[in-house]
């Protein structure tokens, strides 16, 4: 298995699980949000574990090329930045109102979740 095939695998299906769980159990969603931003310890673990699995795939495949493999990179890369903005600077989410950082995510959720199935129908095709 390439790293290529390995990170379009990783992140695909991680991406597909976290979404249909955060869909299928809204208070989990819910419940996350509120830790990330109320409990500190929980918002670095969760923001060094981005920017640690941001940092992995962004040294191992940062290839930008006009098809699906940009979006391991992509995947990577906003992996990185979010570790580094929960990590550094955690009031942007303590000043976002509540309703509007579950709106937010939700979209994201939707739009990360389809380019990660596309992803994954490339990667077995």
């Amino acid at each position: 298995m390439t790293t290529q095939t390995f990170f379009a695998l990783f992140w695909g299906w991680l991406t597909v699980i976290v979404t249909a769980m955060f869909f299928i159990r809204p208070q989990a969603l819910h419940d996350v949000k509120r830790l990330i931003v109320e409990n500190r310890a929980f918002g670095l673990t969760y923001g060094y574990l981005s920017l640690f699995l941001g940092l992995i795939s962004v040294l191992l495949h940062n290839v930008w090329t006009m098809d699906w493999h940009v979006l391991i990179t992509i995947f990577g890369w906003l992996a990185l930045l979010k570790g580094i903005i929960v990590i550094a600077w955690p009031e942007i989410s303590k000043n976002t109102k509540y309703e509007t950082r579950i709106k937010s995510t939700r979209i994201a959720l939707v739009v990360v979740g389809a380019l990660a199935v596309w992803m994954l129908g490339a990667t077995y095709a």
